[in-house]
């Protein structure tokens, strides 16, 4: 490394302007970088039954609720920075580790999150640049591999090229490999839905062929199989969601889309 690790640490810490502040972006001596601090608090009581009685629903696993409530990566930095380094080291891009201290780390920067780039993209464009990231999550998960965040505000690019950051979700490492894989890809089709300039038609005509693109790259049937099973379960809650869609600015109505799409997953024989 050959940043000044102290002189770089106390930029980092300049940078967070308030507690509140998780990752910040700041330049040192002529390069970008980001400052990631711990998570602040962990999840809500709320969120986390919910998200280990839907593991169990749909696994027959019952995961620690530390696992889900992200209690230990309010103690620690080391299992992001590890994963970092771990599918950098397979060959993943994700942002190097420049410099790692007991409460936060730093990152190289690389480059705009697509959930921004996006909302300035002419059709032909995002069409384009989603399609081939849909692909690359299929390629990044026929690689073995899971991500745990795999929105598009979690993916950055630049010069063309894509990099995926925010690895702070262990989850997916107590649970067989497909299922955190199927998160990862309802998690990126349901932040494409609506995004930006993608209205209800477009989300209905292009999220069938994110799926494709996908598939394409990831033909494991398991993936299918497991759509098909939660896919009963997805039905229900969005009809008791579809109610209160007025009160809902877009979360619901995505939720509507993504069942709607999803539904045309044909399981494997």
């Amino acid at each position: 490394m050959s940043e000044d690790p102290a002189a770089l640490e106390a930029a980092a810490r300049a940078a967070f302007s308030g507690p509140e502040i998780r990752a910040a972006a700041f330049e040192f001596e002529g390069q970008r970088y980001v400052a990631k601090r711990l998570a602040e608090r962990p999840r809500r009581l709320v969120q986390t039954l919910f998200m280990r009685w839907l593991v169990k629903r749909i696994t027959g696993q019952t995961l620690p609720m530390k696992t889900l409530s992200l209690s230990e990566a309010a103690q620690s930095v080391d299992f992001e920075v590890e994963r970092l380094r771990s599918l950098a080291a397979a060959g993943v891009r994700v942002p190097r580790v420049v410099l790692k201290t007991k409460g936060f780390f730093v990152l190289e920067h690389c480059g705009t999150v697509v959930a921004t780039l996006l909302e300035d993209w002419p059709r032909a464009t995002w069409r384009r640049e989603l399609l081939q990231l849909a692909a690359e999550l299929g390629e990044f998960h026929a690689a073995g591999h899971w991500h745990g965040s795999a929105q598009i505000k979690n993916i950055t690019l630049r010069d063309g090229k894509s990099t995926r950051i925010d690895f702070e979700e262990r989850f997916g490492t107590a649970l067989p490999l497909p299922i955190p894989q199927v998160h990862d890809l309802i998690v990126f089709l349901n932040s494409v839905a609506l995004a930006g300039p993608i209205d209800e038609a477009e989300t209905r005509a292009l999220l069938p062929l994110l799926l494709e693109r996908y598939f394409s790259a990831q033909p494991d049937p398991e993936i299918k199989r497991l759509i098909a099973r939660i896919l009963p379960l997805m039905r229900t809650l969005a009809r008791l969601a579809r109610p209160f869609q007025c009160w809902s600015r877009k979360g619901i109505r995505r939720v509507l889309l993504m069942v709607e799409v999803l539904g045309t997953v044909s399981p494997p024989p």
